[in-house]
């Protein structure tokens, strides 16, 4: 598993090339992928939403893409082919066409392989990011270190959802942050909150590489920040390690 720092990223600066890498050798699925996400703790007598959350859907969508790719996987495929599956999974949904705001250019895997193998690539995106603001930075920075501080203590879901939504009041009552800021973060903690509550492979990866990938679709759409988020964990829950 990657250090909790390698799994972040916000990196809504530069898109590598969005052709589909056909090349790509076989992989084999872990064994043991369930047909259902496994929530683990999660006892079902909570909602993963926030409606004081005007990019909510962009979660939800994440969510549900994730459920149905997950319901349906595979057993071997090339990460190319797994980006495919979740790109038309999410297309089969009618909330997702209006998100993309009429621009959507395929995923690549080179995208979602930096995500995953890149040292520190969390603070390295919003450093080199060109397009939040300093305020945006430094909450960043914050909703992180206090995951973390929440994760190594054991927090509960429902806790961790509670502190996140907490956080996106601070940032919706925000008089320092622009609006586009605010669309940023709201819909990287959208996908934080649902990525903790469905706890694939565990509560750390999930909702780190949840931003992650989110933060590196949003700066073209918000269509592309829930695809690549949802490949990112997709790809990462498929290979065997």
């Amino acid at each position: 598993m990657k250090k909790l720092l390698s799994l972040s990223l916000f990196l809504s600066l530069t898109f590598l090339s969005c052709s589909t890498d056909e090349d790509l050798e076989n992989i084999e699925l872990q064994s043991e992928t369930s047909t259902s996400l496994s929530l683990k703790e999660n006892p079902h007598n909570w909602n993963p939403a926030n409606t004081a959350n005007s990019y909510d859907a962009a979660g939800s969508l994440y969510r549900k893409i994730l459920e149905e790719y997950y319901d349906n996987a595979p057993t071997s495929t090339t990460p190319s082919q797994i980006i495919s599956d979740v790109e038309t999974i999410a297309n089969s949904f009618s909330e997702f066409t209006p998100m993309k705001n009429n621009i959507y250019m395929p995923l690549a895997y080179s995208n979602i392989n930096w995500i995953l193998n890149t040292s520190d690539s969390y603070h390295i995106a919003i450093t080199n990011n060109t397009v939040l603001s300093m305020a945006a930075k430094n909450q960043l920075e914050i909703l992180a270190a206090n995951l973390t501080l929440l994760i190594d203590a054991e927090a509960s879901a429902k806790n961790i959802h509670d502190h996140i939504v907490g956080f996106e009041a601070t940032i919706v009552s925000s008089q320092a942050l622009t609006a586009n800021d605010k669309k940023a973060i709201l819909t990287s903690t959208s996908i934080a909150r649902h990525a903790n509550y469905l706890r694939r492979k565990g509560r750390r990866w999930d909702i780190h590489h949840g931003i992650t990938g989110c933060i590196q679709g949003d700066t073209e759409s918000m269509a592309k920040a829930v695809t690549t988020a949802a490949s990112v964990n997709a790809v990462g829950n498929s290979v065997a390690e």
